[in-house]
């Protein structure tokens, strides 16, 4: 082709042709930007077509994740809710109980195995650090979608910071071991071990005196009820943004369908 133009263009000058040339080299210099115009204009929808599929799959992504979220919140919730629950038993027990039989012995230690667990959400944060580590925000073309996103895995990290690793402190460092003075009575070994060590028999009374003991009652039961509140916020801004993400992806299935 290029051989092609370039014969014709000798072929004008040689003939003395010089206007015609002119017209011609115009001509081809136009045929040329718009052969570049086309070649731009096919790229660019390409591009668009290539960062919309994209933009679908991190939306989708962060739709996984986020409803992953909602369910641990949930589960979190729950697990936070029994506590307190089984914390107003232990104190409702050390409140109306001078001796407790063996079966109340035993369900009394129960309701302490269950608050002596964790209560702790992490998100899931793969889709945020892909997005992230490949400079990816410009595929979210939502501004309030794209604030709400970072504000959302923002809020996540201070909470997780300044509140749940707090709580895993005191669980480890206090709770535990406060919880744990119900357990170390001959009565206790007996019932789960079926063994003696000869220590002391167990003891409400002394057990409802213990400062340390009943501080930490009231505190696990404090800080259950406080992470339900962060758990509830957290949870309320990830269903705003599942509501619209859904919104994206429903609009671009309408625009997919007016193509066609």
């Amino acid at each position: 082709m290029i051989k092609f133009f370039r014969t014709i263009r000798q072929n004008l000058l040689n003939q003395g042709k010089t206007s015609k040339y002119l017209k011609y080299a115009i001509g081809e210099i136009i045929l040329v930007v718009i052969g570049i115009l086309i070649a731009l204009w096919i790229n660019s929808l390409y591009q668009d077509y290539r960062n919309n599929k994209l933009a679908n799959i991190y939306l989708n992504d962060f739709k996984r994740d986020l409803i992953a979220d909602t369910t641990t919140l949930n589960e979190r919730i729950l697990a936070n809710e029994r506590f307190v629950k089984h914390i107003d038993t232990i104190v409702y027990t050390l409140a109306t109980k001078i001796e407790l039989s063996d079966k109340e012995l035993l369900h009394f230690m129960e309701k302490h195995n269950a608050i002596m667990r964790e209560s702790y959400f992490i998100p899931e944060k793969i889709t945020i650090k892909q997005l992230e580590s490949s400079n990816g925000s410009h595929l979210i073309s939502s501004k309030e979608l794209k604030d709400l996103l970072f504000r959302y895995y923002t809020m996540n990290d201070r909470y997780e910071e300044n509140v749940e690793k707090s709580v895993q402190l005191y669980q480890h460092n206090f709770f535990n071991r406060d919880f744990m003075k119900a357990y170390i009575s001959d009565n206790v070994f007996m019932l789960y071990a079926g063994l003696s060590l000869n220590r002391p028999k167990f003891d409400l009374n002394k057990l409802k005196n213990d400062d340390g003991y009943i501080s930490s009652l009231l505190h696990k039961r404090g800080i259950s009820e406080d992470q339900n509140s962060g758990y509830e916020r957290i949870k309320a801004l990830a269903k705003e943004i599942l509501k619209l993400i859904n919104s994206e992806l429903e609009k671009d299935e309408l625009n997919k369908s007016d193509e066609y």
